[in-house]
């Protein structure tokens, strides 16, 4: 076979029934890159027999892991958000308003009355299939490039099973472009009021469950669970420096909610067929620089926000909307 070129290559997606069992896909997902990899702690020998070399290798415990990145599409990418760990309600009736804030869950679950879904998620390269199982999304990352809404998942899997090459069936997608966003701020609370605000140059909103593989003694290599630990979210931006408002409250450690929304045709999402929200309900500004770069430069502060729990409510949510439906 001759190499082939990354464009050769696609993703298939598929919620899992029983954790850790392949399912061969059912959604296919355009992506920009993926980096699934076979992660593995091989154990070598260190015999005291009169040489100064490993003597030995045994497999040992193994995962998998790697990022993927996409462009976000309300319909493909509600799949990695039932993936993660989240409390989940879903409200409507076509389009469907998903909602998704912090979870306690403490690893990965799935089978009759779970809400998170486990998924299997096929990668194709050069025409080679690569099966991963158990697969979780531990970290999210939305940013905005070049006026699209993309996002970087930070994937972990339990193990790797070789299945048959499928044959993909495509659907148009549905991009958030640069015609789709709005940016609002407010006082932190249980249910912020928001005001839009047009100073904001760039919006990345990472959330962060800090998962790790873990090994159990079963006569299997692969992992056992996937394990979630502290969750960390932050906002990060750069805006035009107006005033000293921002920059005094990070020095008194206030704290203000902020938003993202990206829907189709820029509406407000209250309004919108299909779009995500973004919403940090309580943050404090970890550092506000405002540094003079030039002559001739927009005088511009860079923030990072770090994401607090809120006392009878949420720290965060992450809502979308979408005519496709999971149950």
């Amino acid at each position: 076979m001759p190499p082939g070129i990354g464009a050769t290559g696609f993703i298939g997606i598929a919620p899992e029934t029983v954790m850790g069992t392949y399912v061969a896909p059912s959604v296919y997902v355009p992506v920009l890159r993926e980096t699934l990899d076979y992660t593995e702690e091989k154990y070598y020998s260190q015999q005291l027999r009169q040489q100064v070399i490993d003597s030995e290798v045994k497999p040992g415990y193994y995962h998998t892991e790697g990022d993927v990145e996409l462009e976000v599409d309300t319909n493909n990418f509600l799949y990695f958000l039932y993936a993660s760990r989240h409390t989940i309600t879903k409200t409507g009736a076509g389009p469907y308003t998903y909602k998704f804030v912090p979870s306690t869950a403490g690893s990965t679950s799935t089978g009759a009355g779970a809400l998170q879904k486990t998924l299997s998620i096929t990668c194709v390269r050069n025409g080679i299939v690569f099966g991963y199982t158990g697969c979780t999304v531990g970290q999210y990352e939305w940013t905005i490039d070049a006026g699209v809404l993309k996002c970087t998942l930070g994937v972990i899997g339990l193990g790797e099973a070789v299945q048959a090459l499928p044959v993909p069936t495509w659907i148009a997608a549905d991009i958030l472009g640069a015609d789709s966003h709005n940016v609002f701020t407010g006082a932190s609370g249980v249910t912020p009021v928001f005001t839009q605000v047009t100073s904001f140059n760039g919006f990345t909103f990472t959330v962060n469950h800090n998962a790790e593989a873990q090994n159990r003694i079963v006569s299997l290599r692969s992992a056992s669970y996937v394990k979630f630990g502290k969750t960390d979210f932050e906002v990060t931006s750069e805006l035009d420096f107006l005033d000293r408002t921002d920059y005094d409250a990070m020095v008194a450690s206030a704290t203000q909610a902020i938003k993202l929304e990206s829907t189709v045709g820029g509406v407000s999402f209250a309004a919108a067929t299909d779009g995500i929200q973004l919403q940090a309900n309580r943050m404090a500004f970890d550092s506000y620089k405002i540094p003079q770069e030039s002559l001739d430069a927009i005088v511009m502060a860079n923030f990072t926000g770090h994401g607090l729990a809120q006392v009878g409510g949420d720290g965060y949510a992450i809502s979308v909307k979408s005519a496709i439906s999971i149950t």
